[in-house]
């Protein structure tokens, strides 16, 4: 058997996690002095809370090596064998850890992806991988694919408010200030590891449109599902989906619920769509 463990950034929910049969070793989220375990005794609703009424911004920190040991000696101890599918290195020291922690144990079971990647799409690779590993591919077999499909993933977010960009020092305040009367909402997607800013939108309308047209370009694999995720913006992803149904089958999709890393700077509102495209 092929044990698939996760880390909290992929943005599904542990009672969706439990569902297929995957592992998540957690990030841990501070506000000031108070320390945080994601999705253990902070839900996503309740960061929200926390964000919304903190004049602090929250710093998230990757598991530690000892983390993932507990995690791989569990699988290990049962007799399967690990593919560990994680946030893509530039973003976070999560792959690090695990590589760390790989190496104490010592064993040559432990498949470590990094995927490049985060929230829902790191989430979509995540789902993709328990589905394989059910229908019985070898960890080795599923390694190489998930570091093939990591490289035509990609996450798009639209930002509904620039207030938690602007507290956290990613924009300043006269830029904030001209950006909510134009109503612009920037839009950032993964590339090369990173999260950048790849086009911004004038009212939440065009907002919707520009990303599928965004998704549209990147000429989507329809053999994989399309994730779509929000941050406490269930009017917004409802919105996306109407949107998105105009031209694509998402009868089948996935759906996640944007965390603490991604949500720190995003904010309450954002919304989110992971894709698989053609090579």
């Amino acid at each position: 058997m092929v044990q698939i463990i996760t880390d909290s950034t992929c943005d599904l929910s542990r009672e969706r996690l439990a569902e297929i049969g995957v592992v998540c070793v957690p990030l841990t989220v501070h506000f000031g002095d108070q320390t945080f375990i994601d999705g253990e005794n902070l839900t996503s609703e309740e960061f929200y809370h926390q964000l919304r009424n903190s004049h602090e911004i929250p710093t998230t920190a990757q598991p530690t090596p000892h983390s993932f040991e507990l995690a791989f000696q569990a699988a290990l101890e049962k007799g399967d064998d690990v593919v560990c599918i994680l946030i893509g290195s530039k973003l976070s020291g999560t792959v690090q850890s695990a590589n760390i922690a790989k190496a104490s144990l010592e064993s040559d079971k432990i498949w470590i992806v990094d995927t490049h990647n985060v929230c829902s799409a790191l989430g979509l690779l995540v789902e993709i991988a328990a589905k394989r590993a059910k229908e019985g591919v070898t960890a080795e077999e599923l390694f190489h694919e998930m570091n093939d499909i990591s490289g035509r993933a990609k996450v798009y977010a639209a930002i509904e408010t620039l207030k938690y960009v602007k507290k956290g020092g990613r924009l300043s305040g006269t830029a904030a200030i001209v950006g909510t009367m134009l109503n612009l909402h920037p839009i950032l997607a993964t590339e090369n590891g990173l999260v950048i800013n790849v086009a911004k939108a004038k009212g939440k309308k065009r907002m919707f449109t520009k990303m599928k047209e965004l998704v549209m370009a990147d000429n989507v694999d329809e053999k994989y599902p399309i994730m779509f995720c929000q941050a406490e913006a269930d009017e917004n992803i409802a919105k996306l989906k109407e949107c998105f149904a105009e031209d694509f089958d998402i009868s089948n999709c996935l759906n996640g619920f944007i965390g603490p890393v991604v949500g720190t700077y995003a904010g309450p509102g954002a919304v989110g769509v992971g894709i698989i495209y053609k090579k």
